[in-house]
């Protein structure tokens, strides 16, 4: 038999199979997907963002060669761009070099909308004050979660507000929700007062001591007194209010009034969103600052005099 016309069908084969797959590769789209992986996020979270932008045929064939690989936990954090183009291959080799676009930004707990746009603004090309009026407008202080971000340079100011508010939305469960239902508090208000926890508290241990403080108050319909409340009524930052601050006109100020403010005054990390969510059992209706990040508790005004002289004393010693 001779074997050359065979050979020449399966040359003619390879040829068009080459053909083909050129053609395929070609069809693909070579715009670039924007996809963001964050501290915690392992090869299979990975691949189901890949999956759905349509960057990998397969999120188990991923995985799984991640996994032969040994580069499931080589990952690094950061926001890729990748096309259809790149390829399963090159995507997690990228993956694992590291993002070379994009910028780092932390915002800490107790930041306010304009602290916020402040440390964000100095890291991206985002306009302060448009990010300011935005999140205003959005009513987004408080919802800015607390976090460490990756971002784009040139993300905009909505798209960095949707992907703070996105993390936010992770954060704070449906159980979270439920147990603001049990007590009979909107999460927004939830929310507010976790905002007043996290300025006032320093000490971890103390959140959920100082949160049923005010809830204390509340519950008894006494003023809050919070000088965080005020600080945020003057928009300016002191180690201590004077008497003619409390004075200040605004719905903020809760040495005039009763009651929650309008909103948060900032936005609060989970602790305290947790300490607001599940407060401790005390009767305690006062505090005041100790020193070293403390404070001494009382459940009356007679304890409460007594606790703001030792604390005086032990200041003056200081």
């Amino acid at each position: 038999m001779d074997k050359k016309p065979f050979c020449k069908i399966i040359a003619a084969f390879a040829v068009l199979y080459i053909v083909i797959c050129a053609v395929w590769y070609y069809s693909l789209s070579d715009a670039k997907v924007s996809i963001a992986v964050k501290s915690g996020d392992g090869a299979s979270s990975v691949a189901s963002v890949l999956k759905k932008n349509n960057l990998i045929l397969s999120k188990n064939l991923f995985t799984l060669w991640a996994r032969i690989s040994k580069s499931e936990n080589k990952i690094k954090t950061g926001v890729y761009g990748f096309s259809r183009k790149d390829g399963m291959f090159k995507i997690l080799r990228t993956l694992k070099e590291g993002s070379k676009n994009a910028v780092k930004f932390t915002v800490p707990e107790g930041s306010n909308i304009k602290q916020t746009a402040e440390i964000i603004a100095s890291k991206t090309g985002i306009n302060k004050d448009r990010f300011i009026e935005i999140a205003a407008n959005e009513k987004m202080e408080g919802y800015l979660m607390p976090e460490t971000y990756f971002a784009d340079p040139a993300s905009s100011e909505e798209k960095i507000i949707a992907m703070m508010r996105s993390e936010f939305d992770k954060k704070v469960t449906p159980e979270m929700y439920e147990r603001a239902k049990e007590l009979n508090m909107p999460m927004d208000d939830i929310i507010t007062l976790a905002s007043i926890v996290e300025k006032e508290a320093v000490k971890p241990e103390e959140r959920p001591v100082i949160a049923a403080v005010f809830y204390n108050r509340l519950n008894k319909n006494i003023r809050l007194e919070s000088c965080a409340t005020v600080l945020y009524a003057l928009g300016t930052n002191k180690a201590k209010l004077a008497v003619e601050d409390t004075y200040i006109q605004s719905p903020y100020n809760t040495y005039r009034h009763r009651g929650l403010p309008p909103g948060p005054i900032c936005s609060p990390g989970i602790d305290s969103i947790k300490a607001a969510l599940y407060p401790e059992s005390t009767s305690s209706l006062f505090f005041v600052s100790a020193g070293g990040g403390r404070h001494l508790f009382a459940d009356n005004l007679e304890e409460h005099i007594k606790n703001r002289n030792t604390a005086k004393k032990k200041n003056k010693a200081n």
